[in-house]
């Protein structure tokens, strides 16, 4: 468990500078690139955090959070068929019945780019 008493908070703009050096100097792995991924996305830096994702989930096809966060994105951007394939990869990998749920549920939707970005 993290030590809270010495951990700081980033803003998402000194953790991407953070994982962007990481990345650099070869600390790389799947993990270090879901967190990227993430810090782009909660920057609203859609296509940084799809090309982020995107290697977590070449390294690591089975990181059911990429492919969710992927099929959510590209939901975003209007592109139905690839938000559909990595919704479904969900299913096929993941082994978090929540997860799995919450992909399932958004299958439907991803004609609605506006609900599952905001949703």
């Amino acid at each position: 468990m993290p030590d809270k008493a010495n951990s700081v908070e980033l803003t998402p703009t000194q953790a991407i500078e953070q994982y962007e050096r990481e990345v650099k100097s070869g600390q790389v792995d799947a993990d270090k690139y879901m967190e990227l991924g993430a810090a782009y996305y909660i920057a609203h830096r859609w296509d940084e955090a799809i090309g982020a994702f995107e290697k977590a989930a070449q390294m690591n096809p089975e990181l059911g959070h990429a492919h969710y966060y992927l099929g959510v994105l590209y939901a975003s951007k209007g592109d139905k068929a690839r938000a559909e394939q990595e919704l479904n990869a969900v299913m096929r990998v993941s082994k978090n019945p929540i997860l799995i749920a919450q992909a399932k549920a958004r299958i439907p939707a991803v004609s609605s780019p506006n609900q599952l970005v905001n949703g």
